[in-house]
């Protein structure tokens, strides 16, 4: 399903590095990502979304899929945006027994890996975990994976590359 920002509701919107990557490199259904961040006005990550997709930006310039120049300007105006919208929003001890064993049976029962379990816990008990109703947070991917945990585990989510009806 994908959300729109018609509804009064104020709410977060959480976009994963398989999500942001779209911000700044041409891949499928990069105009719909594109026009949906450009619209929202409160919007984040996690360091370890914001670390992966500097990772894929950077596998994408070493195998030539992006030029020096817009691998430059990509990390630039990524890094821009993290320092501006996410980096000062207090999120989870990742290293907390408690939040390893949540996140473990979440790898478990969903067969995701662990970065993507945070991310879940990110939404469900981080920062903006009280928005609730029309105003809970959405979740931004195109991780099918991800995208099916996080709903069997009543998280909204938008899988940018499903089709919608």
């Amino acid at each position: 399903m994908e959300y729109s920002h018609s509804s009064s509701a104020c709410r977060a919107d959480f976009f994963d590095a398989s999500a942001l990557v779209r911000l700044y490199v041409d891949e499928p259904e990069y105009e719909k990502v594109r026009t949906y961040f450009n619209n929202s006005s409160t919007k984040y990550t996690t360091p370890f979304c914001f670390y992966e997709t500097l990772s894929i930006l950077k596998g994408k310039w070493t195998h030539n899929k992006l030029t020096r120049e817009k691998y430059i300007t990509a990390v630039l105006k990524l890094t821009a945006w993290y320092s501006a919208s996410s980096s000062q929003i207090s999120d989870l001890d990742f290293t907390s027994p408690d939040l390893i064993r949540s996140a473990s049976a979440i790898v478990e029962a969903h067969n995701i890996d662990f970065s993507d379990a945070f991310q879940i816990l990110s939404i469900r008990q981080g920062y903006f975990a009280h928005n609730c109703g029309e105003s809970q947070t959405v979740l931004i991917t195109a991780d099918k994976g991800l995208a099916d945990a996080a709903r069997a585990l009543g998280l909204k989510v938008w899988n940018v590359l499903e089709k919608t009806k």
